[in-house]
């Protein structure tokens, strides 16, 4: 089983929160609007697995 199914998360370079983003959606901050991706943004692997 691959990774595909974990969560991405993105760190907003202008304001500093970290928030989910779901494949195929805009992945825009909540907190300031800035419209993040992958040359903007530092993205996060997250995962949920505990081990």
């Amino acid at each position: 089983m691959g990774a595909d199914n974990a969560p991405l998360s993105y760190r907003c370079s202008r304001c500093g929160n970290t928030f989910k983003v779901n494949p195929g959606s805009a992945s825009v901050c909540p907190v300031c609007g800035f419209n993040c991706g992958p040359d903007k943004c530092r993205r996060l692997e997250t995962s949920d697995e505990g081990y």
